[in-house]
């Protein structure tokens, strides 16, 4: 009888290189090899490192003074800050997993807009507290002092990539031919930092130092790859089926019209559920502004402004399979859901919340959530005395894995949603659209096959 042994290693970047700066270095790379007998737990995959943020003297926030905004008034903000969702995740612009012969197993482009997504549903109660704390990963810049001595010092991050093949079963690396290769692409500094000093929340980007100097940057030093192996202690038996893991895909359109339709070619066989998240153009790569943020659709205005004053309601969402509305039980339409309320609250917004919601997660295993009555305009207290307003999850998604059951999309099948607005055409906003499927490896003799599922 042979006995399953584990074992930690860890991995060092193939790069060569020492420290990573998102001036410059913009792409990590990483190889982890096993054998026939080994598999590799991906859930226990983390990257370690020392993360620096500074200003662009190459110097810690304020120097280190954490207290320095006590002397301002309310409502002047010097704080320099990262999204409170996607927090650290969001140096990484795309995270690629590839076999030995380079064929791409799961490619995740927009990797900090999927994280503002699902990282207060993804997080269990267990992993908020190893993995959310402030050192692991989900530090903010935020006016909390604690927060801000992140950016205000070196700090170690244990950081997890929430994907979907990292959240599927052990991977034998017989299927693999031997090697994972993992390649991190990080993001422009501009994409990850915004907010400085004396930058009023009225105004938004007007003396903002974050830009000034050679521009605000951060640094990736001595990271580190470790993991976990199992070992059977004699060649991992696979189904004749192969192995299946989950998959994210990530699209991106603009959108301008009221009454707008985008429509996609996933290519897909097994859609379990489609996420779409909206931010206005001109906040993305913007040191004055939230990069990340999910807002609701915008209009424009003059200046970029954190109090979202621009926010348009989506009236209407219908999503569609070949132009077939679907799945059939979809509620579209806030005229219908609204016709008898006698408040100003919109019941369309709670219908749209669920489905989102249900699009991430089943619900009956929902432990947290972003979506709140704050965030949701729905709740008893003012939106801006709550501490997460800047920072809430708006979007519309839809689930096909109800009843355990996939979409296909492969084909001339296609994908669209039609999403009616009270967008008056001034400004584009972006949506960005992650797609989770299932997707099978079948080791032949001349290498895996990736198959949709």
């Amino acid at each position: 009888m042979e006995f399953l042994q584990r074992r930690y290693a860890e991995a060092v970047p193939i790069n060569g290189l020492k420290n990573y700066s998102s001036n410059s270095n913009y792409q990590i790379n990483f190889s982890i090899v096993g054998g026939q007998n080994e598999m590799l737990y991906l859930k226990e995959l983390r990257f370690l490192m020392n993360l620096r943020y500074t200003n662009g003297n190459g110097l810690h926030f304020n120097n280190g003074n954490v207290n320095k905004n006590q002397s301002y008034p309310e409502g002047e903000d010097i704080y320099t800050n990262t999204d409170k969702g996607a927090a650290d995740s969001g140096i990484i612009q795309s995270v690629v997993f590839m076999n030995a012969k380079s064929e791409i197993l799961e490619q995740i482009n927009g990797y900090g807009h999927l994280m503002n997504k699902i990282m207060n549903l993804q997080l269990s109660q267990k992993d908020t507290l190893t993995w959310g704390m402030l050192d692991y990963g989900c530090g903010s810049g935020n006016k909390d002092i604690v927060n801000q001595q992140l950016l205000n010092s070196d700090h170690p991050l244990a950081l997890r990539i929430f994907s979907g093949i990292t959240n599927s079963n052990s991977i034998p690396f017989s299927v693999l031919g031997g090697e994972l290769k993992i390649t991190l692409n990080i993001v422009n500094p501009s994409q990850q930092i915004y907010g400085g000093e004396l930058n009023p929340l009225s105004v938004g980007g007007v003396n903002n130092p974050a830009s000034s100097n050679g521009g605000s940057k951060y640094e990736i030093r001595d990271i580190k790859c470790v993991y976990e192996i199992l070992d059977m202690g004699a060649p991992v038996p696979i189904s004749k089926n192969g192995y299946s893991y989950r998959a994210y895909s990530q699209y991106n359109q603009s959108i301008m019209s009221s009454n707008y339709q985008n429509m996609y070619n996933f290519n897909l066989s097994s859609v379990r559920s489609v996420l779409n998240s909206f931010i206005r153009s001109n906040k993305l790569n913007n040191y004055g502004s939230n990069s990340y943020q999910s807002t609701k659709l915008q209009n424009g205005d003059t200046v970029l402004s954190n109090e979202n004053t621009n926010d348009e309601d989506i009236n209407n969402h219908a999503v569609l399979k070949n132009g077939v509305r679907f799945p059939l039980d979809f509620e579209v339409d806030e005229r219908l859901v609204t016709e008898n309320q006698v408040n100003q609250f919109k019941s369309y917004d709670t219908i749209r919340s669920y489905y989102y919601i249900t699009a991430l997660t089943p619900y009956n295993r929902l432990a947290r959530t972003a979506l709140s009555p704050a965030s949701e305009n729905l709740g008893s207290f003012n939106q801006w005395e709550d501490g997460d307003f800047y920072s809430s999850v708006y979007g519309v998604g839809s689930s096909y894995d109800s009843l355990g059951q996939t979409s296909n999309f492969m084909g001339n099948n296609n994908f669209s949603s039609r999403i009616e607005s009270t967008l008056n055409g001034n400004q584009p906003n972006e949506i960005f659209t992650h797609v989770l499927s299932k997707k099978r490896l079948i080791p032949t003799g001349q290498g895996s096959v990736i198959l949709q599922n």
